[in-house]
């Protein structure tokens, strides 16, 4: 399958919701605080009450994400499903900009997206019929730096290649063959915009929001109070928020990483592949009944090694055997540092994780070893919170 078919299918999928993680604050290294929840706080500073009543202040870059109790899951139907580059999603009420759009729902309000930022927009009706037809073609045309829009031609999808100039209020503003045309929204299934290479990655701290109804967007963190957080004139409101996580130069996840190397063994048949933010087999990771969101799931035998550049000074991870394995489960898991063996554990199905905190600092490659331990039946590992970081342990940032 292609890569654009992939995507159409996911276009006509609602988006399923993201397992969350148990109830707590948990910190960049590992540390969690149960019960606890952010108050208020800037990119600074944070401000945490506890479960006993008192409150504390920490460092933003402390945090790696926190759980929301008892979000409010959005039921009603939008017309517009809005999907970006850095594979945030979003339902909502979609206004043309010009080289921008402008998205609204009962969870966000005035959220601004850049047209270059696009991936696809979706207006209420599937595009997967065209999927088995035109995937092949679809794929050939971006290559060349056309968009898929896809029109209503009578009564049925119809797909033109184009270019995407610009959202109007009730139009679409496409190129086609050297000249500008208006497509009405109403007349408009959806579109799938080419990749755009000159694509600049934002730093400084951001904040990556996840909704209770499945949907995820990136932003810059201004501001936290207790019903909202807030990025310039953007608004999400956090009864609407399962969980947030902050993202920075400070910190970097493993399963956001592109391993330079990977080996794959089975005892039998092709092995499965290792899986970014998911157990090898798909569906969350989880281990004893508990569901991170982050991490690398694999089989054993695995080994994937990453090029950190020795720019990061600490490395954390939890190792388990998933919840999906059998009672057979059992695995050795090896980290590695420039050829140098840092930390070996074993785990067992139905054991708890076990959380792992290295010094990485100067070290170029990382490699991640999970071998079988009394057999290679249901060897599912998964190494879970997988982070790099360059804030230390203990430091609260006062």
């Amino acid at each position: 399958m292609t890569r654009t078919a992939a995507l159409l299918l996911a276009l006509a999928a609602a988006a399923p919701g993201d397992p969350a993680a148990a109830g707590n604050v948990v910190l960049v290294d590992g540390r969690e605080i149960p019960g606890a929840r952010v108050l208020d706080g800037t990119a600074s500073k944070v401000r945490l009450r506890h479960a006993d009543g008192t409150t504390s202040e920490i460092h933003a870059t402390r945090l790696v994400s926190v759980a929301e109790p008892r979000p409010i899951t959005d039921r009603s139907p939008h017309p517009f499903n809005l999907y970006l580059r850095n594979g945030d999603r979003l339902r909502g009420e979609v206004k043309g900009a010009g080289d921008a759009l402008v998205l609204d729902s009962p969870g966000v309000s005035k959220l601004r997206v850049d047209l270059s930022d696009v991936t696809a927009v979706r207006f209420g009706r599937l595009l997967v019929t065209l999927e088995a037809r035109y995937g092949e073609v679809f794929a050939a045309e971006m290559r060349r730096g056309r968009d898929v829009v896809v029109v209503q031609r009578d009564t049925r999808p119809f797909p033109v290649y184009a270019r995407v100039l610009s959202l109007q209020e009730d139009a679409l503003t496409v190129r086609i063959d050297d000249r500008a045309r208006d497509l009405p929204y109403h007349k408009i299934y959806g579109f799938v915009r080419a990749r755009e290479d000159d694509r600049v990655e934002p730093t400084g701290l951001r904040v990556h929001i996840r909704f209770s109804g499945g949907g995820r967007v990136t932003l810059p963190f201004d501001r936290i109070t207790e019903t909202e957080i807030a990025s310039g004139e953007t608004r999400v409101l956090r009864a609407h928020v399962d969980r947030f996580e902050l993202l920075g130069d400070h910190i970097a996840h493993l399963s956001d990483f592109d391993p330079i190397g990977v080996k794959e063994v089975a005892l039998f048949g092709a092995a499965p592949k290792w899986r970014r933010d998911g157990m090898v087999l798909g569906g969350p990771l989880r281990i004893r009944g508990r569901a991170y969101v982050r991490g690398v799931g694999v089989s054993a035998y695995s080994r994937i090694e990453y090029a950190l550049a020795s720019r990061w000074s600490r490395f954390f991870v939890r190792c388990g055997i998933d919840d999906a394995a059998g009672p057979e489960g059992d695995a050795i898991f090896r980290v590695h540092g420039d050829g140098r063996l840092l930390k070996e554990v074993r785990r067992r199905h139905g054991e708890e994780p076990i959380p792992i905190h290295l010094d990485v600092k100067g070290v170029d490659r990382l490699v991640l070893e999970a071998a079988p331990g009394a057999s290679y039946i249901s060897d599912f590992c998964d190494w879970a919170e997988a982070r790099v970081f360059n804030v230390q342990p203990g430091e609260d940032g006062k």
